[in-house]
């Protein structure tokens, strides 16, 4: 896992020395509204560090645990991106970008899901682990007033996960039934919809 965390963040990390001598300012605080209302807990928070160029981290909990067929959903994720404003709109003095935007992101984080099978024939079955995710992530952000925003965005990238499999039946059932499966993935990985508060108007 430290090797792919490595590789997966090394053009983030390669980036921050050209921002070193940028001053940086906590621009918004912003939450995922789809999630919010889905009962899942997370904030964004995204700083200017230039001209047309702010840095982007989000922070996701799922923490769904259903007892009555010891269901369980959860997983913690972060994820942190750049962010490149074309041709964008300055509001005030805070740096404060608008507009459509693009740039790499990296996310890593664990999970642990298990759902009941339909058919009651079937074996359902527990995954438990970590995966990691780069791409490139796009969107726009409109305008809605001084303090507040609307952040519309997909990425789409490569997905690594690594699991083990358990029999359905709560979180410590068991031992896995297999371990240290992989899977790979291309596609989108993440999409938003924030509702954002700017910090200074």
């Amino acid at each position: 896992m430290k090797h792919l965390l490595r590789y997966a963040f090394l053009s983030i990390l390669f980036l921050l020395p050209l921002f070193a001598g940028q001053s940086i300012h906590a621009q918004a605080i912003k939450t995922n509204v789809p999630l919010i209302l889905t009962g899942n807990p997370n904030i964004g928070l995204e700083w200017s560090v230039g001209r047309q160029f702010t840095i982007n981290a989000d922070a996701l909990w799922m923490p769904y645990l259903f007892k009555k067929h010891e269901e369980v959903f959860r997983a913690l994720i972060g994820s942190i991106d750049f962010r490149y404003y074309i041709n964008p709109r300055y509001y005030y003095t805070n740096d404060l970008w608008d507009g459509f935007y693009v740039g790499p992101y990296a996310m890593v984080g664990n999970f642990n899901i298990g759902l009941k099978n339909r058919d009651e024939t079937k074996t359902s079955y527990r995954h438990r682990g970590w995966g990691i995710s780069s791409g490139v992530t796009f969107g726009y952000k409109f305008y809605l007033s001084s303090r507040f925003r609307v952040d519309v965005n997909l990425g789409a990238g490569y997905a690594h996960l690594q699991y083990d499999k358990f029999q359905l039946g709560g979180e410590f059932a068991d031992f896995p039934l297999e371990i240290k499966n992989t899977k790979s993935y291309v596609g989108p990985t993440k999409a938003g919809v924030h509702i954002i508060y700017n910090i200074f108007k």
